[in-house]
């Protein structure tokens, strides 16, 4: 990741806890991305409530890019 150019990794939900998902980082083949394997994020939490009572989406895109 460089600045001025953004970053889109990808995520699949691994786990559901109380007030939070949890998503793993994953690989062009869907595997989990390690962070001795380079991962740049590896494990994302967003909160329930962004969702606004929304299904849950089992895979996300996430692009960082600098402010």
């Amino acid at each position: 990741m460089t600045r001025g150019n953004p970053t889109t990794m990808k995520f699949n939900l691994e786990k559901e806890t109380k007030g939070a998902l949890r998503y793993q980082q994953v690989d062009d083949t869907g595997l989990a991305k390690t962070i001795e394997a380079g991962a740049e994020v590896g494990t994302l939490y967003l909160r329930k409530s962004a969702f606004n009572g929304a299904d849950f989406p089992r895979s996300i895109k996430v692009t960082i890019e600098a402010a």
